[in-house]
């Protein structure tokens, strides 16, 4: 099921990206965002830079055996971090207030995907860059979970198609 998942979502990012209008997400203000609200009790935030982040792709690549793996690996090249915030144990004004916040900044965002079940939404945000060919600052907003994921940097269009079509060999 997840393998579907991560197929229909990688076909409706590389679809996407393609028509991608120019609208940004405002990265500085949403890490701002989180800066603000990282010390705020319940509130959990974990940062992984690009030498975390180089030395997980280097043991990831050491133990990567099906050309899948090395696939999915060589979306990682153009990452240079990511953030990931958790606040669903901040208290129920904080919850609101920073998810009110997020969604504020991420009103003008290019909204790449949106997935709803009966108890979540996720919305997908992005940039589409160098006409198309990749997706700059990937944000993933889950507000009914108290979840934001900031992927910075840039990931290539060419190496998700790529790893689909290796996913539906």
């Amino acid at each position: 099921m997840k393998k579907i998942i991560f197929i229909t979502l990688s076909l409706w990012i590389t679809a996407f990206v393609s028509i991608a209008a120019n609208r940004n997400v405002d990265t500085r203000n949403i890490i701002s965002t989180i800066s603000d609200y990282k010390h705020v009790s319940g509130v959990q935030v974990i940062s992984v830079g690009k030498l975390g982040l180089g030395l997980a792709k280097v043991v990831a690549n050491l133990s990567a055996e099906s050309e899948e793996d090395k696939a999915a690996l060589a979306i990682l090249n153009g990452i240079n971090k990511v953030v990931v915030v958790n606040y669903e144990d901040a208290a129920v004004a904080k919850q609101k207030e920073f998810n009110s916040k997020l969604s504020e900044l991420f009103n003008n965002a290019e909204k790449i995907l949106e997935i709803k079940d009966e108890e979540s939404t996720v919305n997908i945000y992005g940039a589409s860059v160098n006409g198309g060919k990749s997706i700059h600052d990937l944000m993933i907003f889950i507000p009914e979970e108290y979840t934001l994921v900031c992927v910075l940097g840039s990931i290539s269009a060419e190496r998700i198609s790529d790893l689909i079509k290796i996913a539906n060999e």
